[in-house]
């Protein structure tokens, strides 16, 4: 392990590779997807009223319009009705001028100069109004000061949640794709610097043998990646904290990802690369075969994105129990297969 870490030392450019990749995917390119959204769209929750549009501001102090009868329990069609308490009533058609409405439906009507609380309201205009705890659909408020009971997520707030776990998905996708440049390397790369044959004739066993060419290529990608996600982490926070005021990254789904499902996925990606770079003569044939080991990680990528997973922190130990399992079986698989008889014969 040590000898292929002082090789990879000394390839500038697979260093640079190697470490670029994940800062252009985990860090650059978030940033580019964010800036706009967080610095453009609205991130607080919106009115959740079809139809609603509202023009003006409201001008002075609350309005307290003066009455002098009281209307309730009742229909009200067709009428005009100014001055009254309007307690649970059902209203079409009319206009109501310096009226207090209370608990009501009210549907094609004209409201002036009132106060309306806790009413369903649809198909209304109001004009110099104050309201609270609506709701309804097609309302038109003109310098009126009105708010409804009714929330939803804005646009901005539906989007980011899916962008991040695109971007979290980066961050296992990246651990997964990095040994396919290092790993398929292993073996066959030693053949092409004429050191297979002293390497093999070592006094190590092949389980330790395997295990050298496997963290050899474990730790500088791991390294990238958490290099990667720690910056990332940063970047966003700062540009997320001055819109919504606190710092969203780390959540715990983030941190048991990098922990758990990322390392057991880079080991995955090692393990099969290994095993093709002791298979192939050439080094371009293992890294283009090598390509395809990242399938289970993409088919994970999907399925979230998709949204038939849910990466809660249940379904991240399940995934990652998965990969290691698939890895103990990879690295038995290879210690199974890798005989330096063999590989001696067939390169010599």
């Amino acid at each position: 392990m040590r000898k292929d870490l002082d090789e990879f030392r000394k390839q500038k450019l697979v260093i640079g590779s190697i470490v670029a990749m994940p800062l252009v995917l985990g860090v650059v390119m978030p940033l580019v997807l964010f800036v706009p959204i967080i610095t453009m769209a609205p991130l607080g929750d919106v009115w959740d009223v079809e139809g609603l549009q509202q023009i003006g501001t409201f001008q002075g102090s609350s309005l307290d319009p003066w009455t002098n009868q009281t209307i309730e329990n009742t229909s009200l069609q067709s009428q005009t009705i100014q001055y009254a308490i309007l307690h649970n009533v059902a209203a079409e058609n009319c206009v109501f001028f310096s009226c207090i409405i209370d608990n009501s439906e009210v549907s094609f009507t004209t409201i002036q100069e009132s106060v309306c609380t806790g009413a369903y309201l649809e198909n209304v205009t109001m004009v110099h109004c104050e309201g609270s705890q609506l709701d309804g659909r097609n309302i038109l408020a003109i310098d009126s000061n009105v708010t409804f009971s009714k929330t939803k997520a804005s646009e901005a707030q539906q989007v980011i949640p899916m962008m991040l776990n695109m971007v979290l998905m980066i961050f296992i996708i990246v651990p997964a794709t990095l040994p396919t440049i290092i790993a398929s390397y292993s073996i066959v790369g030693e053949k092409n610097n004429r050191s297979l044959e002293p390497l093999l004739a070592t006094p190590t066993s092949d389980g330790e043998l395997l295990a050298g060419k496997i963290f050899s290529s474990f730790i500088p990608s791991m390294g990238a990646t958490l290099l990667a996600f720690l910056l990332g982490i940063i970047f966003l926070d700062i540009l997320f904290i001055p819109h919504v005021g606190y710092a969203p990254l780390p959540t715990l789904t983030w941190l048991l990802c990098i922990f758990l499902i990322a390392p057991t996925a880079c080991i995955m990606s090692v393990l099969a690369c290994v095993i093709i770079s002791s298979k192939v003569s050439d080094v371009r044939a293992a890294q283009q075969v090598g390509g395809f080991v990242v399938m289970p990680v993409v088919a994970l990528m999907l399925a979230v994105i998709s949204g038939f997973i849910f990466l809660s922190p249940l379904m991240i130990f399940v995934v990652a129990a998965l990969y290691g399992l698939l890895d103990i079986g990879l690295f038995y698989f290879a210690r199974a297969i890798f005989s330096r008889d063999s590989i001696l014969e067939k390169w010599t």
